[in-house]
């Protein structure tokens, strides 16, 4: 049964009188529900090259309270475990700069030299109204790089009259609690927007019965203030804040400080014809980590009392950007600006200490160890060439420079400089889209350059720059050709989406005592097909596939950190208030791998990774036009297994499995319930 109930905990209890106190109200309006209690399992099929997500609506299997697992949901999505939040998003075998994040217009990273805390564990889900994924090279509006493409997290411009409040309450197995509400108000001259987000887990069993090292707790709180003097002119104010701590399976430390502060500002001027906007924020990212607060460690705090560890980090980043997007004629749109962001990070250290010393972290100075900056220009256009075509391209420039340096001796009290690099960058692509005057058939086809320089742990932890001011890596350029067609008739439609990439220097990390980063020319190609069809009109079958096959070309290998074939299918069914489905996923053996080799967010392990098929069951009632209650059983059958993406399990977790051969393994059979009500 649910562990929560035992506990009776003063979250669950508060949040149920918050969630019935409100459903018993009267209501304002009679407008749909903002979430669909149908729970979603694999997006509707998408029409070119984008895919969208509401953020809100139940998901299955149900996602970590963080950005990445909200993601998984979409066919040739992985992610990188690492206990149970905080886990790296990877998109057909690439991650980190080559996947960028943009959150209401902020970019910004994490802290931790090994990636505990990626830019998706700031990640709030449900404080966002939706997540769009645009796969591949194929826009240079949102900063540099994107060779796998951008995920842009969105708060939808609503004009709301007079006040509007959401809330849901999810609940599940190993003490699973989550709480969203959401306040608004609009006058026509102003308007505000709050959303307060709570997430919190004990450690979850495996499908053996194993517990994994994965607690956390975690809150954030936004506020939006607008003011509209003019019809064509807007203006917004926002404050994001959050706090976290994990406890992480894959490492020897826990993350016990997960800090966010951003403040932005927003003005746009213009209407449909031309818009003029200006987007500026700040960032700062605060994160600890260490082995005596979340775990046990020997000889910390007692015995000898010499190995205790805090590393304390964190990430100042300030952007802005300016765009304008206007109409020319009647066959063009256009979209011309520039961006810019200024990256400072800094540590302070305290390795194999005693645990007063190490909890005394706090009187140290932060000491800098990376800076950098990247201004770029661009300019896309959308040209209507016939009544069923349109062609869109776009080129980028930027540059890029930055700095390392090395707290001397660990001694937190000064800064060494070691050596720096710079780099001119250019990116474009040209696509051309076909539309159906009967949308049964759409189409298009498409090729992208992106160049991105190295990031701060290619440069940083896999010593991309040394001493000396020695750079040891070139920027990575990819060459791809992005193919897709939806088919769509009254009760059939398919997405297929392929890619074929070349990829210049890219940029190979090696796992060793030397952590490295050497350049290697890559070869990749798959893609993703899904499909629904309605059996009648209450039920629905649907599937996807996706694949990706990589090489590493220069040392004759398979690509590391590739994922291997995956196939889903899924049923819906659906009566009066009803809805009911189904989930079965099978996973390949991933034979292709290269030991000791891969990205920023994780290796290939030595041996194969297993496969395994899992089976999720789902039912949701729709209680009125407002409200909603969602309940599931992912992993019914109680699966032991992990994914390949991954990172490995760590042998150094007292009380915890100590196998150090395989990856952090996923969760057995878990029962979840989620309501959401809006009034």
């Amino acid at each position: 049964m649910f562990k929560f109930l035992a506990k009776k905990s003063r979250f669950f209890w508060v949040s149920t009188v918050f969630f019935y106190s409100f459903s018993s109200l009267g209501f304002s309006n009679d407008e749909d529900v903002l979430v669909d209690p149908v729970v979603l399992t694999i997006p509707k099929p998408s029409v070119g090259i984008e895919t969208l997500l509401s953020t809100r609506d139940p998901i299955q299997p149900i996602p970590a309270n963080d950005g990445a697992s909200l993601l998984q949901v979409i066919p040739g999505f992985s992610v990188v475990r690492k206990g149970g939040v905080g886990g790296d998003a990877v998109f057909r075998g690439l991650a980190g700069s080559r996947l960028n994040f943009i959150l209401d217009g902020m970019e910004f990273l994490g802290g931790c030299g090994l990636r505990l805390d990626p830019p998706t564990a700031y990640i709030f889900p449900e404080t966002y109204d939706s997540a769009k994924l645009i796969k591949g090279p194929q826009t240079v509006r949102y900063g540099n790089g994107n060779s796998a493409g951008v995920v842009l997290f969105d708060r939808s411009a609503k004009k709301v009259n007079g006040l509007r409040a959401e809330s849901a309450v999810t609940a599940g197995s190993w003490g699973r609690k989550d709480l969203l509400a959401v306040i608004e108000y609009g006058s026509g001259l102003m308007s505000f927007e709050g959303d307060f987000s709570h997430g919190e887990s004990d450690d979850y069993k495996d499908g053996n019965g194993d517990e994994v090292h994965s607690a956390y707790e975690r809150d954030s709180g936004s506020m939006v203030f607008g003011l509209q003097p003019a019809d064509d002119f807007n203006v917004e104010f926002d404050v994001i804040v959050s706090e976290a701590e994990s406890s992480n399976s894959d490492r020897n430390v826990d993350g016990s400080l997960f800090d966010r502060t951003s403040f932005g500002v927003l003005l746009e001027k213009g209407g449909d014809s031309s818009k003029l906007s200006l987007r500026a924020y700040t960032t700062a990212i605060d994160h600890i980590m260490d082995n005596f607060n979340r775990r046990t460690t020997t000889n910390c705090g007692s015995g000898t009392d010499n190995r205790c560890v805090l590393m304390n980090v964190a990430r100042q980043t300030d952007g802005m950007r300016i765009g304008l997007a206007l109409h020319v004629g009647e066959s063009a749109a256009v979209n011309i600006g520039a961006d810019a962001k200024q990256d400072r990070h800094t540590s302070r250290n305290f390795m194999n200490k005693s645990r007063a010393v190490a909890s005394a972290f706090d009187s140290a100075a932060r000491i800098k160890d990376f800076e950098s900056e990247m201004v770029g220009a661009f300019l896309e256009v959308d040209l209507t060439v016939s009544e069923n075509a349109h062609v869109i391209s776009g080129v980028r420039a930027d540059y890029w420079n930055s700095s390392r340096f090395q707290n001397v001796g660990n001694t937190n009290t000064q800064s060494l400089f070691l050596g720096d690099d710079d780099q001119s960058l250019v990116s474009g692509f040209m696509r051309l889209e076909i539309t159906d005057p009967n949308r049964i058939v759409n189409g298009y086809v498409g090729y992208g350059i992106s160049e991105r320089p190295m990031d701060y742990w290619e440069a940083t932890t896999f010593n991309g720059i040394t001493a000396g001011d020695v750079v040891n890596i070139q920027p990575e350029r990819n060459h791809q050709f992005d193919v897709g067609i939806n088919i769509s008739s009254e009760n059939f439609s398919s997405n297929v989406s392929l890619f074929f990439s070349d990829i210049d220097d890219y940029m190979l990390t090696v796992d060793a005592a030397t952590d490295s980063v050497t350049n290697v020319q890559v070869e990749r190609w798959g893609g993703e097909i899904d499909m629904r069809y309605d059996v009648s009109s209450y039920s629905s079958l649907f599937g996807s596939v996706s694949y990706v096959s990589a090489d590493n070309e220069t040392d004759n290998t398979p690509l590391a950190q590739t994922p291997p074939l995956e196939l889903q299918l899924g049923l819906d069914h659906s009566v009066n208030e009803w809805s009911f489905g189904f989930l079965a996923r099978y996973v390949d053996t991933q034979t292709r791998i290269d030991a000791g080799k891969g990205t920023v967010v994780g290796f290939d392990r030595a041996t194969a990774t297993p496969s395994f098929y899992t089976l999720a069951v789902n039912a949701g009632f729709e209680i009125n036009s407002q409200s909603y209650f969602s309940v599931g059983v992912d992993n019914l059958l109680d699966e032991d297994y992990f994914e390949h993406i991954n990172r490995t399990n760590s042998s150094a977790i007292t009380g915890f499995i100590t196998d150090n051969t395989i990856g952090v393994k996923e969760p057995g059979m878990t029962l979840w319930l989620k309501a959401g009500i809006e009034f």
